[in-house]
């Protein structure tokens, strides 16, 4: 039997708020580090690819898929 979506309610969104918000600062926090080898260009550039992740992750309602975006980025 195929696996249905489930979708996502206000508590389900409201649930994930703080791990989402933690995980987005971790990594922007991350790619500011000076361990990584990237001129300041790269790691503007990563910066705005994460936001615009983060921002079309904002966009989903599917509880699978948003489970799997979260496990992605940890």
């Amino acid at each position: 039997m195929a696996k249905g979506l489930l979708w996502a309610t206000a508590e389900d969104l409201a649930r994930n708020i703080g791990r989402v918000l933690s995980l987005y600062r971790q990594i922007l926090r991350s790619l500011s580090s000076p361990i990584l080898p990237m001129n300041l260009a790269a790691r503007l550039a990563k910066k705005a690819e994460a936001r615009a992740i983060f921002m079309l992750g904002a966009e989903e309602g599917s509880l699978h898929n948003i489970e799997d975006l979260i496990d992605t980025g940890e």
